[in-house]
């Protein structure tokens, strides 16, 4: 995961990764509105997920310590942070002025 969110921060379009832990419930509707969002936005952002459980240093390097939790980069810097369980409406509401 590390190489391919590096790949993606060095393309230039806004990254969103999306932090879940596999073992909760909630990551059922990270996933689905992830997709919403991939689905709405096409190829004028990136939105990945990342099992926390699974990919702990990168969880580590971004100091993620509560699951679900977003982080949105664009021009390769963090730009933007927020945790907890949020419908797709309300991620986009905060990540739309960065996505052109």
């Amino acid at each position: 995961m590390k190489n391919r969110f590096e790949k993606c921060l060095a393309d230039g379009r806004p990254v969103l990764l999306a932090f879940l832990h596999a073992g909760r419930q909630d990551a059922v509707k990270v996933k689905y509105d992830i997709k919403e969002l991939r689905d709405k936005y096409g190829d004028k952002a990136t939105f990945l997920m990342v099992d926390g459980s699974y990919n702990r240093p990168l969880a580590r390097k971004y100091k993620i310590d509560t699951y679900p939790s977003w982080v949105l980069f664009k021009d390769g810097q963090e730009v933007w942070r927020d945790s907890g369980t949020k419908n797709a409406e309300a991620i986009e509401e905060s990540v739309n002025g960065f996505i052109s």
